[in-house]
């Protein structure tokens, strides 16, 4: 315990005046050499958003669609078809019976032939095969050869 009659013992009595009050200094311990931090693996970052992947053809619905619908079958994509070629071939054909018939007839003819190679390649694969393609090849061929005939006859005909 503290005596109170003696001043030096008695932490609440005032210094004498005229000495500066200095708070007493802390005697820290020795500070440990800095440490490196240790290796910390990089957080792991959470993946990225994926876009909605597209549900398989057969049987697929769409987002929103009430149940049972399912998304229609898509028209393939080919720039050359046995419909397309056989089209221009019998209208090719018609027109070079009237007008052009040297040009329009050429084009009947090679685009027929092209729908019937095309046509002929679609039967052999099991794919899209349609006989009236074909019949409409045909009749390309014979219009564009009609048209180029009858211009030949007209031609030594008025000569």
């Amino acid at each position: 315990m503290t005596d109170a009659s003696r001043p030096e013992d008695n932490p609440y009595t005032p210094p004498p005046a005229g000495e500066p009050v200095l708070p007493p200094e802390p005697v820290l311990p020795p500070s440990p050499e800095p440490q490196p931090p240790a290796y910390q693996p990089p957080a792991p970052q959470p993946p990225a958003p994926q876009p909605p992947a597209a549900p398989p053809y057969p049987g697929a619905t769409y987002p929103g669609a009430p149940d049972g619908a399912q998304i229609p079958p898509a028209a393939p994509a080919a720039k050359n078809s046995a419909k397309t070629s056989s089209i221009i071939a019998l209208v090719a054909g018609a027109v070079s019976i009237f007008l052009l018939p040297y040009i329009a007839g050429i084009i009947g003819i090679g685009t027929g032939v092209t729908a019937i190679r095309l046509n002929s390649a679609a039967r052999n694969t099991g794919a899209g095969y349609n006989g009236a393609y074909t019949g409409m090849a045909i009749g390309g061929i014979a219009l564009g050869a009609l048209g180029i005939v009858l211009k030949v006859i007209v031609d030594i005909v008025l000569r």
